[in-house]
């Protein structure tokens, strides 16, 4: 299997710290990069050496997509898979085990498999950010000196701040999200943020985080959960979307708010059957379900690159967590240009853009990475209220309008959201795009026996602009699911005008 230039630099970066004494490292490697293809080459000329590797994942989809990966390089043959379910091949010279499976192994009197275990000449672990925790820490300590442990991970860091230094002794940083975009590795986001962002203040902190039983009570009201739907079908009612919940509480009644509008939309969570969890994404992947919301299911092992839309309902303190949630929409798929981030938790205006780079450090404390690329102010970029330019700091470069307690601003009320562009401009419509949406207006009207002003009303309301002369002889287009997504939004504006309109008088 040929590597990409960056994935060969990564591996040689690999090789120069362990020929200098470092027997613990971390191979960072942003969504996209090729993690496991990385280890697949490592592994692979280990085996040639006649090495034994044992590879710990957390999931079983990851130990699934490992294998995969290794049968890309054509050393299938020699990997087993180690979890409940699987048959073991212990013979073979490299193990994909799961880290559950390793440590209730590991608490039985098997001589022979648990001695396997413990020569392994090298031990991967996947998403390791996770290894620091007091049962995975006991398995890598197991091997002392005498292995080479391998942690991969794209977020080399910890809500909690414990720093990663505890096990690992030096990171090799793999290409950026920046650079993967320009190659085409990935797909540019394009933001969307709020311009009123109510105080989630006098929230307990837990592990580094919001305390996620007093955080879901203040997300899972019915305002909220109706302006997430309401912006969905205003700004991505054509794409495939995840929604990241803040608990399952909060995601079922976004599901009950998104059908009862009669979007497609189904809910995960961890105690979803895996049986019924494989056949949500395979309805997801070929278009029956349009849209899955979830509550900590994907933020780590989810592979959808299908999906163009990630809609981020669940506000955080962690870095790694908005990466790691964010991420999920950027990988590249046919005909896909560009993901959809919609933001109702204001962790673009706390974190900042995906592809700003990131100088990441064994260090926890506060904070175990740092943002080359932003200026060191304590205030986050903001959508100006103005001109909705997005900026750092209290004064809008662009207009002149100083924004008043922005420092409060963390999840969405009713404000619509903007577009957060970095002076880019904001969507344009081919004239065949117009075209088609005048179609499916016409054969509206038709069915419904409409007069001729309701089309142009709708397409104002649509692309801002009047209907140019020349589409008047289109004829009417059946119309789609992001079609009838739109006059459903539009309806939602009216009755809640209306109802505006009723309560002021």
């Amino acid at each position: 299997m040929e590597l990409r230039p960056y994935q060969l630099e990564a591996i040689k970066k690999a090789r120069v710290s362990i020929r200098n004494g470092n027997r613990r490292i971390i191979i960072q490697a942003s969504c996209g990069a090729g993690k496991t293809i990385i280890a697949g080459a490592i592994i692979s000329s280990a085996l040639e050496k006649g090495k034994k590797v044992i590879f710990l994942v957390h999931f079983r989809q990851l130990a699934y997509q490992a294998m995969e990966r290794f049968n890309d390089f054509g050393i299938g043959d020699e990997v087993g898979i180690i979890m409940a379910g699987e048959e073991h091949f212990f013979e073979r010279p490299v193990q994909i085990i799961s880290v559950q499976t390793y440590g209730r192994r590991l608490k039985l009197d098997d001589t022979e498999h648990n001695q396997w275990f413990r020569d392994a000449d090298i031990v991967f672990y996947d998403e390791c950010h996770a290894s620091i925790a007091k049962t995975r820490k006991a398995i890598l300590n197991l091997y002392k000196d005498d292995a080479i442990i391998v942690g991969l991970t794209a977020t080399p860091a910890r809500a909690d701040g414990r720093p990663l230094g505890e096990i690992y002794d030096d990171i090799v940083c793999c290409s950026n999200i920046e650079e993967l975009t320009q190659l085409g590795h990935l797909v540019p986001a394009i933001y969307y943020g709020a311009t009123e962002l109510p105080d989630l203040n006098n929230i307990p902190t837990v592990a580094g985080d919001y305390n996620q039983k007093v955080l879901g009570e203040r997300v899972n009201k019915e305002k909220l959960v109706g302006d997430i739907l309401e912006n969905w079908l205003r700004i991505a009612p054509e794409r495939q979307t995840v929604i990241f919940a803040t608990n399952v509480k909060h995601s079922r009644y976004i599901e009950k708010v998104f059908s009862k509008h009669g979007v497609s939309i189904e809910h995960i969570d961890a105690h979803t059957p895996e049986e019924e969890r494989q056949d949500i994404l395979r309805r997801f992947k070929n278009g029956d379900v349009q849209i899955v919301t979830n509550c900590a299911v994907f933020c780590e092992g989810a592979d959808f690159p299908w999906a163009s839309c990630v809609v981020l309902a669940k506000p955080s303190k962690s870095f790694t967590r908005f990466i790691q949630m964010a991420g999920r929409g950027i990988r590249p798929y046919q005909d896909k240009d560009n993901c959809i981030l919609i933001d109702h938790a204001g962790l673009i205006q706390r974190h900042g853009f995906l592809d700003e780079d990131v100088y990441w450090t064994l260090d926890g404390k506060e904070k175990a990475w740092n943002k080359k690329k932003r200026e060191k102010i304590e205030k986050p970029p903001l959508t100006c209220d103005q001109c909705q330019y997005i900026f750092k700091g209290r004064v809008c470069p662009k207009c002149g309008f100083e924004v008043k307690g922005y420092g409060k601003k963390i999840e969405t009320l009713e404000a619509e959201l903007q577009e957060i562009t970095r002076g880019k401009a904001k969507k344009t419509y081919t004239m065949e795009e117009k075209r088609k949406f005048y179609g499916q207006l016409e054969y509206e009207r038709r069915m419904r026996g409409y007069k001729e002003g309701w089309i142009y009303h709708k397409y104002l309301a649509k692309f801002g602009v009047a209907p140019h002369h020349s589409l008047k002889n289109t004829g009417a287009i059946q119309p789609d699911k992001s079609f009838y997504n739109f006059l459903t939004y539009q309806n939602i504006r009216y009755h809640k005008s209306k109802q505006k309109q009723e309560a002021a008088a």
